[in-house]
């Protein structure tokens, strides 16, 4: 990012539905300041998305499965002499400054490509370069808030997309592979492109599926050249990497370079300051070791670095590491913090300012972790105005609740309503130990309308108490399969030991989940391990074998523990449902390898074969969570008529 642009800190405005981030660039040489406003929640559901060739998402190596690139999403414009003025209402991340006045923006098109252009100044016509893409994995977010464009030097840095991928394809396995080689030639297909500077291509770089940018000085591109290389990547993390670096100061029009790094694992990429100039050093996760590669005028060098083990981000440039000769220390860029017992784990804070650190006693603090970038000391600016959101009425908003926590020496429950719905049957809410609670308390009040809207205490607790029960996913993936069914068993009887104490005039609860929590809500159900009045699964996986490679942190496959995958796998019990009636919901768009659409229709269909009380409903434009306004009210009006429904019923 150019010296004379600063990046402010992002604005919050709203709260629930209304929810609005607000992304801005200081161009302190016009004073121009690009503003894109961000709804955390869309106005409407998104398209529906080819997940193959849209996904626009990454291949997270470390938990084996493909999870969300954010990408902030808004309309995006500028406001010049406190006047503003709008580019577009779908903008697509946050521009670059581009010439003396000017900006590129990204603007994404309902086919998931987005469109590309220059624009000379303030309120001049935008000049369209071509139509960009985001590659389908491992692409990070660069420095100035996850766009889908990068800046090298005063250029600017994107993807064009080169081929249509075939309309028909059989997906047959010819091997072992968790990857079918049809699979991965759609991959590829669907993401072969071309790396432009600029409004020419990058010279020097092959046409391919690009796995890997590391925007800065040098520039860092992994390119996938051919099919079998993609499939290399996706197996064994590695790819062919490039070093992009620029010509000489004194060659205005001098083309950059670009060198072969060479095939490495991509571990993890470090930015580390040698000197008066910031290099990328590689570093491979070994089994006992770590050994990193450090890159000098586009040659590696091979040496032994101190051991690190990667929990989040980039090390040296956005994330957190923890050295494993001392464990009980948390490091970041120019800073660490220090615990009394030894790291467990590092997990997402509340905010991006800090993570979770949980220890081995089982001790949990929240790590404020400052931004690893060098600070500006940015002057006062104005907050920038709304250009422009659409509003709705949060049915939630100003809700009073109360919420009563007890933790328990095996788990953690706590219970939600407010006091009008106290007397009305509870719902029972599988979720992760993590996401609960580590304090007891009664009672604590709260307003709904705070909470994460689509939460099922968002959704739920207005009209019925919410039960929630914290199950140890990590804990799960140790256990054996009748030792898990014992778990969810527990699990349901310390819900119904907190209904008898803090509500006991209620009925028999309903049961729910979302995701893991959904797959478990199933088997306990048609595993006899729970009977519920009734069943909510939200985007659940519901079928075992369709992810071979790993489940949540569970890593045994079906030839080293068949057990564990039949009895994970519902789908042929299902007429052991009881007569208990069962509610799917789920996006049509989910971009969770193991919580497709297919897994919801598989089970529906199964239900309805054994003759089951069942509901499918899916969300057009949805992914593995609902991210527009309509869906989220839609689910929650859904979920709500279903359950009186089915109370009429047994009066």
């Amino acid at each position: 990012m150019s010296a004379s642009i600063t990046t402010l800190p992002i604005q919050h405005r709203k709260q629930g539905l209304n929810q609005l981030s607000i992304h801005t660039l200081v161009d302190h040489r016009t004073g121009a300041r690009a503003v894109l406003e961000a709804p955390v929640f869309r106005s409407v559901p998104r398209p529906r998305m080819d997940l193959l060739r849209y996904r626009g998402v990454t291949y997270d190596r470390q938990s084996g499965d493909i999870v969300s690139s954010s990408v902030p999403h808004g309309y995006l414009g500028t406001v010049v002499n406190d006047r503003p003025a709008l580019f577009s209402e779908r903008g697509d991340g946050l521009p670059l400054p581009y010439g003396p006045k000017g900006w590129v923006l990204s603007t994404w098109r309902d086919d998931g490509r987005v469109d590309v252009s220059a624009c000379a100044e303030v309120g001049a016509e935008p000049v369209r370069w071509g139509a960009s893409t985001r590659s389908l994995l491992g692409l990070r977010p660069n420095q100035a808030g996850t766009t889908r464009l990068w800046s090298f030097g005063d250029h600017v840095v994107w993807l064009r997309p080169e081929h249509q991928p075939s309309e028909v394809i059989t997906r047959d396995s010819t091997g072992a592979s968790i990857w079918p080689d049809a699979t991965v030639e759609e991959f590829f297909t669907s993401s072969l492109c071309t790396v432009m500077i600029d409004d020419r291509p990058l010279p020097g770089l092959p046409q391919g599926s690009v796995v890997l940018i590391e925007p800065g000085s040098p520039f860092l591109i992994g390119v996938a050249g051919t099919p079998q290389e993609l499939a290399d990547f996706l197996r064994e993390d590695h790819v062919h990497q490039y070093l992009v670096s620029g010509g000489p100061p004194e060659a205005e029009d001098a083309e950059p370079s670009v060198s072969l790094v060479g095939d490495l694992p991509r571990g993890s990429v470090a930015h580390r300051r040698l000197g008066e100039s910031v290099i990328p050093v590689f570093t491979e996760r070994l089994e006992e070791e770590t050994t990193s590669y450090r890159v000098d005028d586009g040659s590696v060098l091979a040496v032994v670095d101190d051991g690190v083990s990667h929990y989040t981000g980039i090390p040296g440039l956005n994330g957190v590491w923890v050295e494993l000769r001392t464990p009980h220390v948390l490091r970041w860029p120019g800073g660490s913090w220090s615990g009394d017992h030894p790291i467990d784990r590092v997990l997402p804070g509340s905010t991006d300012d800090n993570v979770q650190v949980i220890t081995i006693d089982g001790g949990h603090r929240l790590v404020a972790v400052p931004s690893a970038q060098p600070s500006r000391e940015a002057p006062e600016e104005p907050s920038a105005p709304i250009l422009w959101c659409p509003s709705t009425e949060d049915p939630s908003m100003g809700q009073s609740a109360v919420t009563v926590t007890r933790v328990l020496p095996e788990r953690t429950v706590d219970v939600t309503s407010a006091e009008s719905a106290r007397s009305a049957p509870p719902l029972v809410w599988f979720a992760n130990a993590w996401s609960l609670p580590t304090q007891e308390r009664r009672p604590a009040h709260l307003d709904l309308g705070m909470l994460q809207p689509d939460s099922v205490r968002w959704c739920h607790a207005g009209s019925r108490p919410v039960v929630r029960v914290g199950i140890d996913y990590l804990a799960l993936s140790r256990l054996e399969a009748q030792d898990i069914l014992s778990e969810l068993n527990s699990a349901w009887e310390a819900a119904l030991g907190m209904i008898a104490e803090e509500l006991p005039s209620a009925g028999t609860p309903f049961l729910g989940g979302h995701s893991f929590g959904a797959a478990l809500a199933a088997i306990s159900v048609l595993r006899g391990a729970s009977s519920p009045t009734g069943v909510l699964l939200r985007s659940g996986a519901y079928d075992r074998y369709t992810t071979p490679a790993g489940f949540e942190h569970d890593r045994r496959t079906s030839a080293s523990d068949p057990a564990l995958y039949r009895m994970m796998s519902i789908l042929p019990d299902s007429r052991d449902h009881r007569r208990i009636p069962f509610l799917l919901t789920c996006g049509d768009s989910d971009e969770n390898s193991a919580t497709t659409p297919e897994q919801s229709i598989f089970l529906y269909e199964n239900l309805l074969v054994a003759g089951a009380d069942v509901t499918l409903s899916i969300f057009p434009g949805e992914g593995h969570r609902f991210n527009s306004r309509q869906s989220i009210l839609d689910r929650r009006l859904i979920e709500s008529t279903w359950m009186d429904e089915r109370l009429g019923q047994l009066l």
